[in-house]
């Protein structure tokens, strides 16, 4: 639970300096890092997190070999949204870069997670024929997520 409330607190603190536009100011407020909706740190580790959950209780125990063994199918507008957005992760890379903008990374971060949530809401990922390949989607989402969080200095959190 420490580790959480750390990685919680410090997320909120840095992401909330690193979406912002290295040129424009910001009131500092801690009532806005920490809000649970919105772009914030603390709404997309809770993201996060609710993607693990999914994939913990699945009960695949090797999401490898899931991957390995299957293929990704994209059968609905959310889940095809998701898919090509993940795979615009090089390319915010490249933007922030050439720009010099973490902003960017950060936009492309929410934007992700609000994609998640919209798949998420629309789809139901347990129980259903397209179970493996949403769980390779869910699995995708995580792992693009953790990888901007590494980027961004943030600490991804599995479970709240």
């Amino acid at each position: 639970m420490e580790f959480t409330a750390k990685a919680m607190g410090y997320g909120a603190v840095k992401y909330a300096d690193l979406k912002n536009h290295r040129m424009t100011n910001y009131k500092f407020s801690f009532d806005a890092m920490l809000d649970l909706k919105g772009n914030t740190a603390i709404y997309l580790l809770y993201a996060h997190a609710r993607i693990c959950s999914i994939i913990r209780k699945s009960g695949v125990e090797d999401i490898e070999a899931l991957i390995a063994e299957n293929t990704l199918e994209l059968g609905t507008d959310e889940e095809f949204e998701l898919a090509m957005h993940i795979m615009k992760f090089p390319e915010s890379i490249e933007d922030m870069m050439e720009e010099w903008t973490p902003n960017s990374l950060t936009s492309y971060l929410y934007e992700l997670s609000v994609k998640f949530t919209d798949f998420y809401s629309n789809n139901k990922v347990l129980g259903v024929p397209e179970e493996k390949s949403r769980l390779m989607l869910c699995e995708a989402t995580a792992v693009t997520m953790r990888a901007t969080f590494a980027l961004l200095g943030l600490t991804p959190v599995y479970k709240i």
